[in-house]
């Protein structure tokens, strides 16, 4: 029972906004006075009701009109990539899909599980403690690790003597340092180019608009010179947007890879020293 008077309920609402959508339409005419008080219209009355609805279906038209007439309103987001132009707006689409691609591969780079994994580095300690060299050797070179070709390095090395081992760990450890920060520095140079993209597309924007003043026989509108002017600051606007987060994920990134090249070099002297001659 309670299911059918809710049911009932929402017929009942249903018809409601139906009925109240309805009388709001703009398609309904406008009930005369005299039938909204409830009177018979007089002849003259009837006659006024008409002129005025002709007038109001008059202006109507005439608004449709005007609105026909209007031009019409783009999206911000097309006007503003239309605003980059067909020179700038790959351009930026090129370099902000490249920047987030090297910041997610430098995430992946620099983090202490791909430099320095733990579970390599425990197993080659215990493994050096039970004197088991040739296991730790193999141990440290099948790790794609920077600490594991490092330790690979000087084990390979030690029978030559500590500092011949020391020196070839030193010599792997640039190149892999080398190669890290050579992955890092494509980031700086989205935050050097990104900006100079802008600056091009300032000039480019600027050039237009002169273009425009030089053309036009009289003052031009504002609405001529206003394309050139947008394309002179979106440009800039979206490549100081690329550059800025560029610039701060470059130093935050130079900062951890500090952290953990001078963490790697303390846990290989740790490791290592006991192959140094007394």
């Amino acid at each position: 029972m309670s299911f059918r008077n809710a049911g009932r309920t929402l017929l009942f609402l249903a018809v409601l906004l139906f009925a109240a959508g309805i009388l709001s339409s703009p398609f309904v005419l406008p009930v005369p006075a005299a039938f909204a008080q409830g009177e018979k219209p007089k002849e003259g009355a009837k006659d006024d009701a008409v002129d005025e609805q002709l007038n109001a279906a008059a202006e109507d038209g005439e608004e449709a009109a005007k609105e026909e007439d209007a031009p019409k309103s783009e999206s911000y987001l097309y006007w503003y990539i239309g605003a980059l132009g067909p020179l700038f707006a790959p351009a930026f689409a090129v370099t902000s899909i490249l920047f987030v691609m090297l910041v997610v591969m430098n995430w992946m780079t620099i983090s202490r599980n791909s430099i320095m994994p733990q579970a390599m580095i425990d197993t080659f300690k215990q493994q050096l403690d039970d004197q088991q060299f040739q296991e730790a050797y193999e141990n440290a070179k099948a790790s794609d690790s920077p600490q594991g070709k490092i330790f690979a390095a000087g084990l390979a090395k030690m029978q030559a003597g500590y500092d011949t081992a020391e020196k070839a760990m030193s010599d792997i450890a640039e190149e892999e340092i080398m190669r890290i920060e050579q992955k890092l520095g494509y980031i700086a140079l989205i935050a050097a180019i990104a900006p100079m993209l802008g600056l091009l597309g300032t000039v480019f924007g600027m050039v237009e608009s002169f273009q425009v003043i030089a053309q036009s026989g009289q003052t031009p509108q504002a609405s001529e010179l206003a394309k050139g002017i947008a394309t002179a600051l979106i440009t800039t606007q979206v490549g100081l947007l690329i550059a800025i987060p560029a610039m701060i994920i470059y130093e935050w990134f130079r900062n951890k890879l500090a952290l953990l090249l001078l963490e790697m070099t303390i846990q290989t002297e740790s490791l290592m020293s006991r192959f140094k001659p007394q």
